[in-house]
């Protein structure tokens, strides 16, 4: 009898397969890599042109660019030790800096996508991030110079206000604040306490921008943020979204992370206050297990989002700070609620209208499955780790492999259904899925020293 090559096909993984699978990734970008005399740039789209002013997808950025992909090889050299992915990070860094313009140090963005042009995911900070980490864990002098460079050029191109500082007037993780938190950063790493005070003087600007909510759900305690222009999103006007990249979860983050270092109460409490507020619209089952929160309010009552940028796998990031910051066991009870909630739509196998066909860090699987690893770790539940791996393997599923070259193929724009594309940046592609699959073979094989996101409170 012939035994079936189909039989060794769909035999379980092994953890080293699944670094084979990253390699593959590796491959993939390796053949829409383009070397020249500045350093080396990958496509954004696969064998597509890209502009330089798409939001979130520039060249550069972190989101869906240059020192995001970096950053994964970054992550693959820490894992491997070949130097030849290091020297890609490093390349691809260099690449990122010479094609900065002056113009990307300000909000160029107008109106309803006021503040994520200049912004950490897409204008120069991205890049300042990863060579910053570039320097850290190799001490290559001239990443310490490019990130030096970039930061007192986003610091001088800041405005002075009675409130405090800004550099577009947004609020949320996307904008002004992804700018904070990179601010922060570099103080927890260099301990330059120029940048703690630069970060706090632009915290309280956006302190002062919190609204009560007096609609008699909540006590005065409970507040939130207009992070962003709900228009901007066909709804209504004065939506709120309580979610986390450009919603009143990450702006309370944002003020968890300067009262860890400020201590100043009123911080504190205004984080507390963005808590409050989300658990008084949060769904929550009859057995108090699982929560999910509404997209927007009120617009979007119906429709969760389960990822990082506005479900439960960042949403949970403000409880966890909050947990770390106060030990009050409720905040932990609302991490694991969330993540339950994530859990009982079935996802990652099963889609949504908050978790459509895309295959991500930002929005999809990618980001689910390193979020169950954080709560394995949290919790040293096994059955967090089993979620983990069904993202991993659901993500290995989707995606499509040629000649030993593995990409995915997504509707990254929940609003453009048909246009199905191979993105290959660290939040909206196939860098941000393997640096995933990475995370979890690096978690089997208890590789600690992972290059982390700068907005993860888990990654340590």
């Amino acid at each position: 009898m012939k035994m079936s090559a189909w039989i060794d096909e769909f035999d379980l993984r092994t953890d080293d397969d699944y670094l084979n699978i990253v390699m593959q990734t590796a491959s993939w970008l390796a053949d829409h890599e383009h070397h020249t005399e500045e350093g080396i740039f990958w496509d954004v789209i696969a064998d597509k042109t890209n502009s330089q002013d798409a939001v979130l997808t520039s060249e550069v950025s972190l989101y869906g660019g240059n020192a995001g992909i970096s950053l994964f090889f970054l992550r693959l050299y820490e894992t491997t030790g070949d130097k030849d992915h290091l020297n890609r990070a490093i390349d691809g860094i260099r690449y990122a800096y010479r094609h900065i313009r002056e113009s990307d140090y300000r909000d160029s963005a107008a109106g309803t996508l006021k503040g994520i042009a200049g912004g950490l995911y897409n204008g120069p900070a991205g890049v300042g991030f990863v060579s910053y980490l570039i320097y850290k864990l190799t001490g290559n002098e001239e990443s310490r110079e490019i990130a030096q460079i970039i930061t007192d050029k986003i610091i001088s191109s800041s405005a002075s206000d009675e409130d405090g500082i800004c550099w577009s007037g947004a609020y949320g993780i996307l904008s002004d604040g992804g700018l904070i938190l990179y601010l922060i950063w570099l103080f927890e790493q260099t301990g330059n306490s120029e940048y703690l005070e630069l970060a706090e003087k632009a915290g309280r600007r956006i302190a002062n921008k919190a609204e009560t909510v007096t609609d008699g759900r909540l006590s005065d305690k409970g507040v939130r943020w207009y992070a962003m222009d709900s228009e901007a999103f066909g709804l209504g006007p004065k939506g709120y979204f309580p979610g986390f990249f450009y919603g009143t979860a990450g702006t309370g983050y944002i003020m968890a992370k300067l009262y860890q270092h400020t201590k100043d109460e009123r911080f504190l409490n205004l984080a507390k206050g963005a808590a409050a507020y989300i658990t008084s619209i949060a769904e929550v089952t009859e057995d108090s297990r699982a929560a999910l929160v509404r997209y927007n309010d009120p617009y979007k009552p119906d429709l969760y989002y389960l990822g990082v940028c506005q479900g439960p796998a960042g949403t949970s990031r403000l409880f966890y700070l909050l947990y770390r910051l106060t030990d009050d066991i409720t905040y932990k009870e609302w991490v694991i609620r969330l993540t339950e909630g994530i859990i009982n739509t079935g996802a990652p196998k099963i889609h949504s209208k908050g978790y459509w066909h895309t295959y991500n860090y930002c929005c999809g699987a990618a980001g689910m499955a390193e979020h169950f690893l954080a709560i394995y770790a949290l919790t040293g539940e096994e059955r967090y780790r089993e979620q983990a791996r069904t993202s991993v393997e659901t993500l290995i599923g989707d995606s499509v492999e040629d000649d030993g070259k593995r990409c995915w193929y997504s509707a990254w724009n929940r609003h453009a259904p048909d246009e199905v594309k191979a993105w290959s940046g660290l939040y909206v592609g196939s860098a941000g899925a393997a640096s995933a699959i990475l995370a979890f073979y690096n978690m089997a094989h208890d590789i600690r020293s992972l290059a982390g996101y700068i907005e993860d409170p888990f990654e340590k």
